[in-house]
């Protein structure tokens, strides 16, 4: 278990930064008057961040998870460092692909290819259900 939580460890360090950016960007954008708003009529802090500035800004908050994932979907060396790469425990997709170079190319071709192709569903997923209606 420590080899998996080496990895979330990694993934989310190296990846924080795209998401945390990006929602930053989407609460700023989030219109003051709406939040003085809720706050005058009566909702606390908590409920005001819920319930007004969290579905204002879900498309920000959605953009910065699918860069977040897509970058850590692709990390090699953060991944290696703290959790080293043991199949079935810790490998990743990309550490498989480094393993397989040498001795399987078509193998990590055929990796790539999948981890490329699952990426781009998981983009083009984001930006169908955040699609303005």
């Amino acid at each position: 278990m420590l080899q998996t939580s080496g990895v979330v460890a990694a993934l989310t360090f190296v990846s924080a930064p795209f998401f945390v950016r990006q929602a930053q960007a989407a609460f700023e954008a989030v219109d003051p008057v709406l939040m003085e708003a809720s706050r005058t009529l009566g909702a606390g802090p908590a409920s005001t961040f819920a319930r007004v500035a969290v579905p204002v800004a879900r498309q920000g908050l959605a953009a910065g998870a699918a860069l977040a994932w897509g970058r850590a979907l692709g990390e090699f060396g953060a991944t290696l460092m703290f959790a080293g790469s043991f199949r079935g425990v810790t490998q990743t997709a990309p550490l498989a692909i480094y393993e397989r170079f040498s001795t399987d190319f078509t193998g990590a071709l055929a990796l790539g290819a999948v981890l490329a192709a699952v990426s781009l569903a998981v983009l083009l997923s984001v930006k169908l259900v955040d699609a303005p209606r």
